[in-house]
């Protein structure tokens, strides 16, 4: 396994995404990629917009699927179509944990022709956030699609 990336993994009724990388943050946004990749064919684009996005969960796994799930809301709420998202923040705060992130995509219009599938949302089925023996964060989960 590299220091950081992302893969999809094969799932019998929807798609598992992972995103790893040498922090928690670094796994977000890789494992943000993986669902943008799913999404759009991103080659050619560049991102021309960007959403401020914050959001809270009782531990790390929960925080996951919020930010994941909160991505997908934005990009529909926004009219655009997410390529990558950079965390600034992740952290714990009081009795649960906080992502601050900048989600960066362009509009809907112009990716139109390069959408590839609906990623309806990020579910809790294998999803988690864990550090293993190497000292790399790992965040994966099953995408509803």
């Amino acid at each position: 396994m590299s220091v950081r990336g992302h893969e999809t993994l094969d799932h019998t009724a929807d798609m598992g995404i992972q995103g790893w990388g040498r922090t928690p943050a670094e796994a977000f946004e890789e494992i943000a990629a993986a669902m943008f990749e799913l999404m759009v064919d991103a080659h050619g684009l560049a991102a021309s917009r960007r959403v401020s996005i914050a959001v809270e969960g009782i531990d790390l796994t929960e925080l996951l699927l919020v930010f994941l799930n909160t991505l997908l809301s934005q990009a529909d709420v926004t009219g655009m179509v997410f390529l990558k998202a950079g965390v600034s923040a992740l952290e714990k705060r009081g009795r649960g944990w906080i992502v601050e992130t900048v989600a960066e995509g362009v509009p809907l219009e112009e990716a139109r022709e390069r959408l590839l599938v609906e990623v309806k949302a990020a579910t809790y089925c294998g999803a988690s956030v864990t550090e293993n023996k190497t000292g790399a964060w790992v965040a994966r989960c099953v995408v509803d699609l």
